[in-house]
């Protein structure tokens, strides 16, 4: 895979934008045809819908999921239960076929292979990819409790695995904690009955069995051993 294309979801959507919206500027003198020009569109604005609607859902989730631990729970601040807003899935733009990455991968080439496609077009459609360029990812992680244990909810962005780190009071080990191919994993490892802990979490992706990128932010939470 080429290493201008982001890794990132969301970079690369920001991305398929940009070079969708630039691409007219220069379509004639890189010899792109209107149909090639609507498909870059139309590719963008579907993955701009996908990565929406999958945020979407992410932050009805967690609210649920808070609302599942009020009702349980109670709390002293809250006298009344009030469910949560349901997603609302907005409509679709014009559907497209899969391989959205393939196809842009494919436009980039033959814009490169074009004499008339110098450095500086390429940067603005941009798809410039330098021999020095380094490719750094930064993963997001998020965690809330569920039913009293930690709930670690990332997303992949086009990996296959990530290595997970915990530090449950004592440091970070050198090796992952766990490595996870799936998100919405629950940590079950809970100290002993009644004793209250702090854990950090941090996660990394990783390719061909090694690390890339960059740790996502840490974050924490506290519980209780049950």
């Amino acid at each position: 895979m080429s290493y201008f294309i982001e890794k990132n979801v969301s970079d690369f959507s920001t991305q398929l934008t940009k070079f969708a919206t630039r691409l007219p500027t220069y379509a004639t003198d890189l010899g792109f045809s209107v149909d090639e020009k609507k498909e870059a569109v139309d590719d963008a604005a579907y993955l701009a819908w996908i990565i929406k609607t999958d945020e979407d859902a992410a932050t009805s989730k967690l609210a649920w999921k808070a609302f599942e631990l009020l009702a349980r729970e109670g709390s002293v601040d809250v006298a009344e239960l009030i469910p949560p807003a349901a997603v609302v899935i907005t409509v679709a733009p014009t559907l497209v076929a899969p391989g959205i990455q393939r196809r842009f991968a494919q436009k980039a080439a033959k814009a490169k292979a074009n004499p008339k496609c110098s450095e500086a077009v390429q940067k603005d459609l941009n798809i410039f990819s330098s021999p020095k360029a380094v490719v750094t990812v930064t993963p997001e992680l998020k965690v809330a409790l569920q039913a009293g244990y930690p709930e670690l909810i990332f997303t992949k962005h086009g990996f296959i695995v990530i290595n997970l780190y915990r530090d449950a009071g004592t440091g970070y080990s050198t090796a992952p904690y766990k490595t996870l191919t799936k998100s919405h994993f629950i940590d079950y490892d809970l100290p002993a009955v009644g004793v209250t802990a702090h854990y950090k979490y941090k996660i990394v992706f990783v390719e061909n069995d090694v690390e890339v990128g960059n740790f996502s932010p840490e974050v924490s939470i506290t519980v209780i051993g049950r």
